[in-house]
């Protein structure tokens, strides 16, 4: 049920965009960092979306990548935890970020998103932990994985690379070459990039 849409941006205004999919225009919910990246673009883009049910209203929300997607709709399983404040945990955080966060269970670090104070992060670590692990196990990642790819995406985004570029390049990297230490997976991630321009 619409698990991705394809289209031009046609207006971004706040909280959302309007993506125009042959001839109509969705409303779409994204994180400020995911606004940001639409903002710039040119052409068509491709978002995956989760539709969101609630009594009798709908709301559709995007992601620029299929990890932080999922993470999102792990989020929102958890009591107290809405759609508007999970998408709040992706314009404060990547997806390795807070999948890092939970991990090492730094509640100081799910606090800095609006709308989470430290009952809800205490909450968010104890319900998604061993979820989270468990999935690593059955993808075949190792549990710690997540902190090399944050501090290689931490790197090139200090180097003046947007989240989704970063993010995007360092996992495809890490999926290759499992074993890279961060200088690795960085100097590699760096030349990918280079090869693209």
């Amino acid at each position: 049920m619409l698990a991705t849409l394809r289209g031009r941006v046609r207006q971004v205004a706040g909280d959302h965009c309007i993506l125009e999919v042959n001839g109509v225009g969705f409303q779409v919910f994204l994180p400020l960092r995911a606004l940001e990246e639409l903002s710039r673009a040119e052409g068509e883009v491709l978002l995956h979306t989760y539709l969101h049910h609630k009594d009798d209203a709908m709301a559709l929300y995007g992601f620029l990548n299929p990890e932080e997607k999922a993470l999102f709709t792990q989020a929102i399983t958890v009591s107290g935890i809405g759609p508007k404040t999970a998408l709040a945990i992706f314009s404060v955080l990547s997806p390795a970020q807070f999948h890092q966060a939970i991990m090492m269970e730094d509640t100081a670090v799910l606090r800095q998103v609006p709308g989470i104070g430290l009952k809800s992060a205490q909450r968010l670590i104890l319900e998604l932990k061993t979820r989270l692990r468990k999935e690593e196990r059955k993808d075949g990642e190792p549990a710690g994985a997540g902190l090399p790819l944050a501090d290689a995406m931490a790197a090139l985004e200090a180097l003046g690379y947007s989240s989704a570029t970063a993010t995007g390049v360092v996992e495809k990297v890490w999926r290759e070459n499992p074993d890279l230490t961060v200088p690795e997976l960085v100097r590699e991630s760096l030349k990918r990039l280079a090869k693209e321009r």
